[in-house]
């Protein structure tokens, strides 16, 4: 009869507890191994040639996404998904 109130408290607390993810210390022109330091592992990871694109969902706030695009392994522009620019558009 308990164990369903337990279980949910637990699971928000070990939630709470989760790595936040730190994307107001990124910076443009920071370097790969800056960014991992900050940011830790990726959620998804793509590239080519010298660009990179990292995406990360934390896990206590599943509901935002982060992106970060590298260029020659430096920060070229990063924040919330659906915010980037698309350098295609005029």
């Amino acid at each position: 009869m308990y164990k369903a109130p337990a279980l949910l408290l637990a699971l928000t607390l070990l939630g709470g507890c989760a790595p936040w993810i730190s994307i107001d210390k990124i910076q443009p022109g920071m370097t790969k191994a800056e960014v991992l330091q900050h940011m830790g592992k990726p959620s998804n990871a793509s590239g080519s040639g010298a660009n990179e694109h990292f995406w990360y969902v934390p896990f206590n706030r599943f509901w935002e996404s982060y992106y970060v695009h590298m260029v020659n392994g430096k920060v070229q522009s990063y924040g919330p998904l659906g915010s980037q620019v698309d350098a295609a558009k005029p």
